[in-house]
């Protein structure tokens, strides 16, 4: 199984369990632009299993941080959709079937609760992240037999820090002196924005456990 993280410290939380696993993990870099450019350098052949992991803000009260969805479908902004192959193994028989969850797949960060609310009424969405859709067309132009695990890093009604769309390169890690450079240009606001990005990190470490949870238990 290849299991594809937008970001490095996604791919880093997985590290032990790929090991352990035979997982082959990859980093991609964020947003649609990162799945594109990972998926041009790869060649898989049809029916390869491939696994999209990684963190994303809920949109709705029940996607709760620190806690990994499986979307069943795959929206985009400008309203085309995907539908993960369905799958049957452990864990399935005899259970009726789950409500449908729908992943919005955003060309830009979610930041605050209002523009989370706008999109959940707009696309009728669960969850949001900026890959989703992207490789869902990739591995549907391919023929992988794929699916999208998301953990939950922020809550429908949290705010994420001002700048953190800035913070990770195209490569999928984490600029440093991005981070920094937001705190010291904000030096009044650090008593609350310290707590909020150490929170975001407990939180984000949270839902990738989730993450790794969920792909130990479907594979």
């Amino acid at each position: 199984m290849h299991v594809i993280c937008p970001l490095e410290f996604e791919r880093s939380r997985l590290a032990r369990a790929a090991k352990a696993r035979g997982w082959i993990l990859h980093c991609s870099g964020p947003g649609g632009a990162g799945i594109e450019r990972w998926a041009a350098s790869v060649r898989f052949p049809a029916g390869t299993e491939v696994v999209l992991a990684g963190v994303a803000g809920g949109l709705r009260p029940a996607a709760i941080p620190g806690t990994a969805i499986v979307p069943s479908i795959i929206v985009d902004e400008d309203g085309r959709v995907w539908h993960p192959p369905a799958r049957t193994g452990r864990g399935d028989g005899g259970a009726p079937p789950r409500p449908a969850v729908r992943c919005l797949s955003a060309e830009h960060v979610l930041r605050t609760p209002d523009a989370k609310r706008v999109a959940a009424e707009r696309f009728d969405a669960d969850l949001v992240d900026m890959e989703s859709a992207a490789f869902a067309r990739v591995a549907e132009a391919a023929g992988w037999n794929w699916r999208v695990i998301r953990g939950i890093s922020d809550g429908y009604n949290e705010t994420l820090p001002d700048g953190v769309e800035r913070w990770t390169s195209a490569n999928g890690r984490t600029r440093i002196g991005a981070v920094l450079g937001s705190l010291a240009r904000r030096p009044m606001r650090l008593p609350t924005l310290v707590p909020q990005l150490l929170a975001l990190g407990r939180r984000s470490g949270a839902a990738m456990q989730a993450v790794e949870d969920a792909l130990t238990e479907r594979h």
